[in-house]
Parts: C-alpha cells; structure tokens; sequence
C-alpha cells in the first residue's frame, strides 16, 4: 500500500499528464521547436517525461520524477542522449514549478543549475528560465522554455 504522503505529492503531477510542445529560446539560436510528453509508468508510481528538440546541439532526454517524503521534496531523475545523468530536486506549488541541483550526484558538480516555471491559469502554458552558475553564487540566464499542451 502507498503512504498517503507519497501518494498525493504523485497526484499533483497529473497536471503535466500529455503531449506538449517545446519551444527553447536560447541566446546563442533562434527560437527552437521541440516535443515532451509526460506519461505515467505502469501502476502510476512514477511520472516519466521524454524529450526531443529539432536542433542537434540540444540533447534528447528521459527523466523520471519521484517524491522523497523524508524531505518533501520531489526528485528528477535526468538522463540525455550524451550520456549526463543528474539528480535535481523539484518543488510543486500552486502554479509554480521549481528545480535545482547545487550538489554532486552521478558525477562532479560542474555548474549549479536552477529553473523556474509558471503554469498559466488553465494549466496549459508553462513559461520557464534555466539559470546556471559556476560558483554557486553569480547566477547567469543561460535559456527559456514555453511549454504549450497539445493533449
């Protein structure tokens, strides 16, 4: 049986359930056009998220989000198509959506990352920044993201 705790902090990820269209805005590119979907695995344990952009200098990307009750805190699990595996800690509130990883994990901490997201009112447009820092102090925009939900 799942902890409650557990189980609803899970339910509230029902909201990026979908397809949904990328599109990345990065100071080095014009705007770039991408592709997400977010499904549930078998039994509704975990939510897996999939990734692609249509420009070969930006990875393809799976990620798996879990819920740590101990610290209440989300976890995503990121995997790319270089071969960088992360671990980023997430948070869900109201219309906010937060991620940032200051510490190493599956390898040394070269940058520290940071991102911020804001559903719209109906849930199906999230605008987001990445933001990164080499020091842990001096933050710098490295790209945005507009998610837009097809289904």
């Amino acid at each position: 049986m799942k902890p409650p705790v557990r189980e609803n902090a899970m339910n509230r990820l029902d909201i990026f359930e979908g397809e949904w269209e990328l599109e990345l805005i990065h100071p080095d590119f014009q705007s770039i056009l991408g592709h997400t979907s977010f499904t549930w695995m078998d039994g509704n344990q975990f939510m897996i998220q999939s990734a692609n952009v249509n420009q070969s200098e930006f990875p393809s990307s799976m990620i798996v989000y879990d819920y740590d009750s101990n610290t209440d805190t989300y976890i995503q699990h990121y995997f790319d198509s270089r071969g960088v595996a992360r671990l980023y800690k997430m948070s869900i509130k109201q219309r906010n959506w937060e991620l940032w990883r200051n510490s190493s994990d599956f390898s040394t901490l070269d940058l520290s990352q940071r991102f911020w997201g804001e559903f719209n009112a109906s849930y199906d447009t999230i605008q987001s920044t990445w933001e990164k820092s080499f020091d842990g102090e001096k933050w710098e925009h490295d790209f945005k993201i507009i998610y837009r939900k097809l289904k």
